[in-house]
């Protein structure tokens, strides 16, 4: 069977008589197709271009009409326009246009003035559209890539919500890969995926936009020290939130996730944007959270999704301490069962405080690298899911009365300095979070956050340094006591290089404070330490290599009766 396309300006006379023609033949033949392409004038000539140079047709003029074989598709027959098509139609079919010139002009004009009511019509219907503008950044990342088909298919952000993406990227080699991935997500067909843009400018990209999701990770090299890594994410999220600043949408929402220091990344990226509120930036921390449940789960052969309520705290790709105290198992096999909203406390149900004071956590601690071992690659489905679910909770809420961990900005909760990003329980509400401020936490929880305080404050510290305590330079009475004391006790001349330093060095500056010596000069003051209290530390001491992240030890609850 096959189809016949007419195709012409819409105030073009001949256009107009080769319409008629078509709908003669349509009436009388009921096997004829005939399917019709108007264009404004204005956007004529370039559509007639493209659409020669696609079929290798040489055609200059209002009509065009084309023959395809519907049933075995293959190159579209050129006919010609309204001359060639209605001797077509007269040879094949017997029929021809009576059309006099006097009502071609007069249809043209018609189809002219429906042409524009139409275009006016679908200018509104897509001005009543307003996608969400999601922004990916490092988008060529198998996490971005990963990320799409959730967010495309309306699990992230709700089922009648379209969504436009940005896929950002600022190095010119991966342009290749990322128009790979714009393809691929037009090729997914989800109705809520408005459109897909590759954009290499950042004020592009964050322009207007409604979510941030940031994935740029900064490669640490052999050569490279870990001041010097911070220093080099500091120049890249700081630049990212005056972008954000300057032209983002003031209600934006923006995830800071990957494989560098989130919690450092997230605190720049909201200190450089004041005028965005500073709840709107979060660290990803539920990644670290389903590594423990599908431990935790494994332990207790579950499904992972029915282990709840397991709280991270502290840097999260840095130290952290998985809290398991107040976890909870659904679907748990035991002698006690219930519908699918009863649960029991994980804890219970382990009974085994020594596994998690030992073997869970070398599990924890090895567990992504466990994983990339067996798949060769890096592992990028999971962070995705992590990425996208807690997006999803985050905006459109959770409707059960669950507890998660998020990295938030620090306001004092738990003790904690103030203006720290540091993973903290959260439960989520439509499109906010709330922090739970109320858990009872023991001393030893207390102790290991502090330690993951002063971690995330010596990484701070290489941007923001601690002030110097200036010691006031003393008075003329007092310099005079002084000298009569050195000469009283014959030290005059002879050891104010020893007392003071080399040459005198430092005079007139008392000490840094011990936070500074912590963040800047630590491998100076360092205290020796025992066997075993070196041991002790190094659970709760990041290995400095600028990725891994170590685990604090979990403090068992006492063991049941």
């Amino acid at each position: 069977m096959a189809k016949f396309v007419l195709a012409g300006i819409a105030d073009c006379p001949y256009y107009a008589k080769a319409e008629l023609l078509a709908d003669d033949l349509k009436t009388n033949l009921p096997e004829f197709k005939i399917h019709k392409i108007v264009k404004h004038p204005d956007d004529w000539q370039n559509w007639l271009t493209d659409t020669c140079k696609k079929h290798a047709w040489a055609h200059n003029k209002s009509p065009i009409v084309w023959r395809e074989l519907v049933d075995r598709g293959g190159k579209g027959m050129l006919i010609g326009g309204a001359n060639e098509f209605q001797e077509y139609a007269m040879g094949y079919y017997g029929i021809k246009s009576p059309m006099a010139s006097s009502d071609m002009k007069k249809v043209s004009g018609e189809n002219l003035d429906t042409k524009l009511i139409i275009t006016a019509e679908e200018e509104h219907i897509k001005s009543q559209s307003k996608p969400l503008f999601i922004c990916i950044t490092n988008a060529t990342s198998p996490i971005a890539y990963s990320s799409i088909q959730a967010i495309a298919r309306g699990d992230v952000f709700g089922k009648t919500t379209e969504v436009s993406l940005r896929l950002f990227s600022d190095d010119d080699t991966c342009m290749s890969a990322l128009q790979g991935v714009k393809m691929e997500a037009e090729d997914l067909a989800c109705p809520l995926l408005k459109d897909v843009a590759i954009v290499t400018d950042i004020k592009e990209a964050l322009m207007n936009a409604h979510i941030v999701i940031m994935l740029d990770d900064i490669v640490k090299t052999e050569e490279m020290d870990r001041k010097e890594w911070l220093k080099k994410n500091a120049e890249v999220f700081t630049s990212r939130g005056e972008v954000l600043d300057e032209v983002a949408n003031k209600d934006v929402r923006v995830v800071v996730a990957g494989n560098g220091p989130v919690n450092f990344n997230t605190y720049l990226v909201s200190h450089s944007a004041p005028s965005i509120p500073r709840q709107n930036f979060v660290a990803q921390a539920r990644l670290r959270e389903n590594y423990a449940k599908a431990i935790i789960a494994k332990r207790l052969s579950v499904n992972s999704a029915g282990i709840v309520d397991v709280l991270v705290w502290g840097n999260i790709n840095g130290t952290t301490y998985t809290d398991v105290k107040r976890a909870r198992v659904h679907g748990y096999e035991g002698a006690i069962t219930g519908p699918p909203f009863y649960s029991r406390p994980v804890m219970e149900m382990v009974h085994d405080n020594k596994w998690l004071d030992t073997e869970y956590v070398e599990l924890l601690q090895s567990h992504r690298e466990s994983v990339e071992t067996a798949l060769g690659h890096a592992a990028s489905c999971s962070a995705a899911a992590a990425i996208t679910s807690m997006l999803a909770d985050w905006w459109c809420g959770t409707s059960q009365d669950h507890m998660y961990s998020l990295g938030v900005v620090s306001e004092g909760w738990y003790d904690l300095p103030d203006n720290l990003v540091y993973s903290l329980p959260v439960k989520f509400h439509k499109g906010t979070w709330e922090l739970i401020q109320d858990l009872d936490v023991d001393d030893g929880t207390k102790a290991n956050m502090q330690e993951m305080a002063k971690e995330l404050q010596r990484e701070l510290y290489v941007i923001f340094p601690p002030p110097f305590t200036v010691t006031p330079p003393p008075s003329e009475e007092e310099s005079e006591k002084d000298d009569e004391n050195k000469k009283v006790f014959g030290t005059d001349g002879e050891s104010s290089k020893d007392e003071s330093g080399a040459d005198g060095e430092g005079e007139g500056v008392g000490d840094v404070s011990s936070e500074r010596h912590l963040g800047t000069i630590r491998e100076e003051i360092e205290p020796e330490t025992t066997d075993s209290e070196a041991a002790k530390s190094a659970k709760l001491t990041d290995t400095e290599d600028g990725g891994a992240s170590t685990e604090a030890p979990v403090t068992p609850a006492p063991a049941p009766q």
